[in-house]
């Protein structure tokens, strides 16, 4: 069968949209969303995530930026909703409530303004929409409504209590009918956390509590990996997925309803997972789309299940954490999943102390698509990329990737190795020391019996967190890393080619901020017989004498 032109993608697009309208706003669908009336919460969830106080004034002044997106209602609040782009992170940032949490932060002078922009809402949005009433965007909006329901309901009429209330419980039946059609599988796992959370809190919702619970269930089986990880290797998925894991075991037992024994124990290897994330600074490394984070949130994932000294191996996930004195090394060492569209593999975080060093660039999500995609890329990884040529970068994709970690008194030693064809094929060999006092850091990249065209094009990045103050030495041949702790460090390497570039991160907050890399190449380095190139390099502490003086 010939596939569908665009145009004929568009028509049947709209149609299936038009279709869906009709039956959600239908009368026999809105009478599958009746039933008891709720009068109040049976529990108020806590949100541990840090509020922007300014982010929520300027949300009800009625315009602000959301990453590279923005909106101005011109002074209507209430017109925030036709004003604001249909779609994009902005859009999910409105409609999943998820400004409550920065405009609760500004107290009860904001009661009266945030009333009135869920008052809009309600008018535009109450009876049933299909963009707003997404099951995920759903879910979301829900669990904000009940994190900050005391700003939306505290000292309100009983109308408009009825209004708010009888809304949150016709969204939490439709979340029952709809959860399971969410359009990916972290979508599918939010709709149902949420979906369980607000049945939890809302009464009369005790059988759609019942159906999110059951969901949740299945998707923790099919996502949640024996070690604890989530399928997506996403640090900050991570975290959330505990924060709310925790949500619904508070609600559970501040209904005195049973604890599923499957939730406790997801509950608490989720947990651990996090902390083996978790830097020295409290946050969380950044890999595969992740960032930074809140260190509030994370200490109260924390805190909430003690989970106890992380692993030094997530071995379902595919990572490694090293940790000699001071130092952290957190390496990528598994395969690009489904789900997984970062090609980080062999990338690495390292730190010391409450300074980050080294890196990846971030995700991105609050960026333009073509930053997007480029920070999908392996050059936005500190891992070996490739120059692009004709558009196309020449690195094959990996066909098996191995590791095998040692310790012993002399430090701790980490090898990961690529194969990218037979067993005779093209090879990337990555080996990290750290040694026992975690003030040297050394690593090998060795390619094995690459063609002609890759010994020439091949890139080692290492991309340095924004805090970082990078200067080359006057040999040309090392850099010099001050930290924002003031310790000092020398990067060396035995590649002719050794440069500092731009480059930039979004692991604070998601938006753009600049940055540098030290970048080694081809460069003139001339392959020996054979056709293999190792390349040494090593990140060293300088003297306690010259770490002591401030960065300038």
């Amino acid at each position: 069968m010939a596939a569908k032109s665009g145009a004929e993608r568009s028509f049947f697009g709209a149609a299936a949209i038009r279709v869906q309208r009709a039956w959600g706003e239908s009368p026999f669908y809105q009478a599958k969303l009746r039933g008891p009336a709720p009068d109040r919460l049976l529990h108020a969830p806590v949100d541990p995530l840090t509020p922007d106080r300014a982010l929520g004034q300027a949300v009800l002044n009625g315009a602000f930026s959301f990453g590279v997106a923005s909106v101005d209602s011109r002074g209507d609040l209430g017109g925030l909703w036709s004003a604001a782009p249909q779609s994009g992170r902005l859009y999910e940032f409105l409609q999943e409530f998820a400004w409550l949490r920065h405009v609760d932060a500004l107290g009860a002078a904001a009661e009266s303004s945030s009333r009135a922009l869920l008052a809009a809402w309600l008018d535009r949005y109450e009876k049933w929409a299909p963009d707003a009433w997404e099951p995920a965007l759903t879910a979301e909006r829900l669990v904000n409504l009940c994190c900050n329901s005391a700003l939306i309901l505290k000292n309100a009429d009983a109308l408009w209590r009825s209004r708010v209330l009888s809304s949150m419980a016709r969204q939490t039946r439709h979340l029952a009918n709809v959860g399971h059609r969410a359009q990916s599988s972290w979508r599918r796992l939010t709709t149902a956390s949420g979906l369980s959370l607000a049945g939890l809190c809302l009464p009369g919702c005790e059988e759609p509590a019942e159906r999110g619970l059951e969901l949740l269930r299945r998707e923790l089986r099919l996502q949640l990996r024996p070690d604890g990880g989530h399928a997506s290797r996403n640090p900050s998925l991570q975290l959330r997925l505990v924060i709310r894991l925790q949500m619904i075991l508070k609600a559970l037992d501040g209904r005195r309803l049973p604890t599923p024994p499957f939730l406790k124990h997801a509950a608490v290897r989720a947990a651990a997972t996090v902390q083996f994330f978790r830097s020295g600074d409290g946050r969380l490394a950044v890999f595969n789309g992740g960032g930074e984070d809140d260190g509030r949130a994370v200490v109260a994932a924390l805190q909430a299940l003690d989970p106890g000294t992380p692993t030094g191996f997530a071995r379902h996930i595919g990572f490694q954490r090293l940790e000699a004195g001071r130092s952290l090394l957190i390496a990528d060492v598994g395969e690009t999943g489904s789900q997984q569209a970062f090609d980080g593999v062999s990338s690495f975080h390292f730190s010391s102390g409450r300074s980050r060093i080294i890196g990846n660039c971030g995700d991105g999500s609050l960026v333009s698509e073509d930053w997007r995609k480029a920070l999908l890329q392996a050059a936005a990884h500190s891992t070996v990329s490739t120059e692009v040529v004709g558009g196309v970068s020449p690195f094959p994709a990996a066909l098996a990737i191995s590791h095998r970690r040692s310790e012993h008194a002399h430090g701790q030693l980490l090898e990961i190795e690529r194969a990218f064809g037979d067993r005779d094929g093209p090879r990337h060999i990555r080996r990290l020391y750290l040694s026992p006092s975690g003030d040297n850091l050394r690593g090998e990249d060795a390619f094995i019996a690459l063609p002609t065209m890759l010994a020439t094009g091949w890139r080692i990045r290492f991309h340095l967190h924004p805090t970082v103050k990078a200067s080359v030495a006057r040999d040309g041949k090392s850099v010099i890393l001050a930290l924002e702790n003031y310790e000092g460090w020398r990067f060396r390497s035995n590649a002719p080619g050794l440069r500092l570039e731009r480059s930039v991160y979004c692991g604070e907050d998601g938006a753009l901020s600049a940055t540098e890399q030290l970048v080694l190449g081809a460069f003139g380095l001339e392959a020996p017989v054979g056709g293999d190139i190792v390349v040494k390099w090593a990140v060293q502490r300088l003297e306690a004498a010259g770490a002591g003086a401030a960065p300038e």
